[in-house]
């Protein structure tokens, strides 16, 4: 665990304390003030020699007094509220292992989406401390949530994206690699033999409503799944209809997030955000993943650009390739490595791809 210096720990949260206390086995460090308890970090990993007692004896006043304002989850919903101040056993109970894929919330915190069962929060310390991204995929041990708190906490990060949690693995940032076109065509649906994409394409799908975009989408799903193995996949369906979501999660065993038109537009949007984290994650350890949004359109512009802007081939590295159907919108077209136009369907429902307004940009380079 690396040394945390006075200056950080000062400015962190009680709650924040709290875990680092907990993690490093400092007892009953729920029954000290906030200013004692950073003395007490500090005298147990050695970070600064008995932390400056008298300075830190001027401060403890005014450190008291912060701790005793009252701290409300109304106040601050993304933020768990200050646990229990009640001295208990140097062991934090642990529940069952979890994990999930991190989302980081704009105060520094955040919390694994787990596919089954409740979010678990985990503390911005941690996220610190292991130098956590979103999208990485966290496990660990939890603890149940307490009387005043409406998640189970992550007690500890174990593993991260497969990896001991410490050190923290060395890693690019992805907005620093270098996008190329793609050069390792992916195999596609018959029906866009004509039209190639490949690792790290940015594949718009257009045409109105009744088109069979969906359709297209579920076939390139399906062939992309069946011939790339290496391929990591997700679905994100936004503003779908219902009939669609169970027809996605029946015909696929690929992650499918997201949901019918009925859900809020911002619970589709942080999903879609948060698939394209986890793509990030894997393409900048050298992988390659595959993000599929079904409709681009339902999301809000901003979101939507950023989605779909992801998707990249990165020079001596990974790819992230995003498929997503565009409805009659033309910037997506515009934005396209591969634009993809239908036609009215055949009288069987099988989409019908324009030859004329369909195209890839640099198709020479895909192999």
């Amino acid at each position: 665990m690396s040394v945390l210096q006075r200056k950080e720990l000062e400015e962190s949260p009680l709650a924040d304390l709290h875990a680092i206390a907990s993690e490093i086995g400092i007892e009953r460090y729920r029954a000290l003030r906030q200013a004692e308890l950073v003395k007490a970090i500090l005298a147990a990993q050695g970070g600064e020699a008995a932390a400056d007692e008298e300075a830190s004896d001027e401060e403890t006043s005014d450190d008291e007094a912060s701790d005793d304002r009252p701290q409300t989850s109304e106040a601050e919903p993304d933020k768990e509220p200050e646990p229990d101040k009640e001295p208990e056993s140097r062991e934090e109970p642990s529940g069952d292992p979890v994990s999930g894929v991190l989302d980081v919330l704009p105060n520094g915190s955040g919390f694994l989406r787990a596919a089954e069962g409740d979010d678990v929060y985990i503390s911005p310390a941690q996220i610190r401390r292991c130098e956590l991204r979103a999208g990485d995929e966290v496990a660990g041990p939890s603890r149940p949530a307490r009387r005043n708190e409406r998640h189970p906490s992550l007690v500890r990060v174990e593993t991260v994206n497969g990896r001991d949690a410490e050190p923290p693995e060395e890693r690019p940032l992805f907005g620093d690699l270098t996008p190329v076109y793609p050069t390792d065509r992916l195999t596609g649906p018959a029906a866009l033999d004509a039209v190639p994409f490949g690792k790290g394409s940015r594949v718009a799908v257009g045409g109105g409503p009744g088109a069979g975009a969906t359709r297209l989408l579920r076939e390139l799903v399906a062939a992309v799944a069946g011939k790339h193995s290496d391929v990591s996949i997700a679905v994100v369906l936004v503003g779908a209809r219902p009939e669609e979501l169970t027809e996605w999660s029946r015909d696929s065993d690929v992650s499918v997030t997201g949901g019918s038109f009925d859900r809020s537009g911002e619970a589709q949007a942080q999903a879609a955000e948060l698939a394209v984290e986890r793509a990030k994650r894997v393409a900048e350890r050298g992988g390659d993943a595959l993000v599929v949004v079904d409709s681009l359109e339902s999301l809000p512009s901003g979101v939507a650009r950023r989605v779909f802007g992801a998707a990249r081939n990165i020079e001596d590295g990974g790819s992230l390739t995003v498929v997503a159907a565009t409805g009659m919108a033309w910037e997506p077209q515009r934005q396209a490595s591969t634009r993809v136009s239908l036609d009215p369907p055949a009288e069987d429902g099988t989409p019908q791809v324009s030859a004329s307004r369909s195209a890839t940009l640099r198709a020479d380079l895909l192999k």
